[in-house]
């Protein structure tokens, strides 16, 4: 019985001569709306994941220091934590310094890379030594070379006012550095402000032959690190060091997940109205299945079933379709952004919540609606008023 009330429903909208054009317009904006939501998820998450990865491969997934001074005996126990659970770690010492370049003074964040530990790819084979076999004293993000006008090979001077020296007043110390490469992270935030050097060339112009960073570029659950390093040395993920940022993601994603919602409703609007209109243009067949001996609650629960099949068919129609999209975009794109943008081909992530909120969203609002044009349908009209008119 059950069957044949879904087959009714079916082809009434179908192939009827007064089929309701409005409900097919509503149901064609559910499988876009919900095709349109997959695609500009998996895009964007795609680019912000891209962005996120280039800057964790420079500064590390995580960062460790010590919340007081250390001693070589502390880095020691935490190294051994570290080399036990397998973990790719840098030691630097990081600092705020002075660039200077003839006339031209900048501030820069200083990052000196111990090299006989683990170093990033991006600074594996700079770092190490130029085509003479010589150490390189540092590298430079392209970014802060323009800003500079600096071309290598030149000799810069990187000054600490922190750090002052008493021979004729208290002059703050300075070291010579030489730039013989140039690299580029793609991200705007490290090659304007970031600055590599050998760890030697920091810890002679501080005068101490301590770290004050380890980062560890391992996936890892860090939640689980927390709880086995000494207390005193304070664990910051990249999200933490970057919460700024990695809130303008997600609220991003928030506006862009609204807007959509936003267009669900208008089409769970013209679904609401197109309902209207058809109920009351087949209460004629639903009185007649209850003369022919229906009950009204097996007529409300199949009216009520078909209505949310409809929903659930065409908003997973929209996701498959948008998966399929993607699959054919990612694999046959061709490079179409300029030269000016990192990514010139759009990258793809897909991802289980993108999926479910692909779903769920236009699938609760025109669920919201379907129940409200129910409701609204068995307010008004009344199957037996309806024979006894007819009668």
């Amino acid at each position: 019985m059950f069957l044949t009330y879904l087959k009714y429903f079916f082809f009434y909208i179908i192939k009827a001569k007064n089929r309701q054009r409005l409900l097919i317009l509503a149901v064609v904006g559910l499988f876009l709306s919900s095709f349109a939501l997959i695609v500009l998820q998996s895009t964007m998450g795609g680019l912000q994941n891209k962005l996120m990865e280039r800057s964790k491969a420079i500064l590390g997934k995580a960062v460790l220091y010590y919340k007081e001074e250390p001693t070589e005996d502390n880095y020691k126990k935490l190294f051994k934590i570290l080399d036990d659970k397998k973990v790719k770690y840098s030691k630097e010492y990081e600092i705020e310094l002075l660039l200077r370049f003839q006339t031209f003074i900048t501030p820069v964040i200083v990052h000196g890379i111990d090299q006989t530990g683990f170093v990033p790819n991006l600074l594996r084979n700079d770092l190490q030594t130029n085509s003479n076999g010589k150490k390189v004293d540092a590298i430079m993000p392209l970014e802060l070379a323009y800003k500079l006008g600096v071309a290598p090979p030149e000799t810069l001077q990187i000054i600490s006012p922190a750090h002052v020296d008493d021979l004729l007043g208290e002059v703050p110390r300075s070291q010579s550095i030489k730039i013989e490469r140039t690299i580029s992270s793609d991200v705007p935030e490290i090659d304007l402000y970031h600055l590599w050097v050998r760890l030697p060339l920091i810890q002679n112009l501080i005068q101490s032959h301590l770290i004050n960073r380890v980062r560890i570029y391992s996936d890892m659950d860090f939640s689980e690190l927390k709880k086995i390093i000494p207390p005193e040395i304070q664990l910051k993920t990249w999200e933490d060091e970057n919460a700024t940022l990695v809130w303008a993601l997600k609220l991003e994603s928030s506006v862009m997940i609204f807007l959509f919602a936003a267009m669900s409703l208008l089409v769970s609007l013209c679904i609401s109205s197109g309902l209207l209109i058809f109920f009351n243009k087949i209460k004629s067949d639903l009185a007649s299945f209850w003369i022919l001996g229906a009950s009204f609650s097996r007529i409300d629960r199949a009216t009520k079933y078909f209505l949310h099949l409809m929903s659930f068919l065409s908003i997973g129609g929209g996701v498959l379709f948008g998966l399929g999209f993607l699959w054919l975009f990612d694999h046959y794109a061709p490079e179409i952004m300029p030269d000016v943008f990192v990514d010139r081909k759009i990258p793809i992530l897909i991802t289980a919540k993108g999926l479910f909120i692909s779903f769920i969203v236009p699938y609760v609002i025109s669920s919201v609606f379907v129940t409200f044009a129910l409701a609204q349908f068995k307010r008004e009209h009344d199957l037996l008023d309806h024979v006894r008119s007819v009668s």
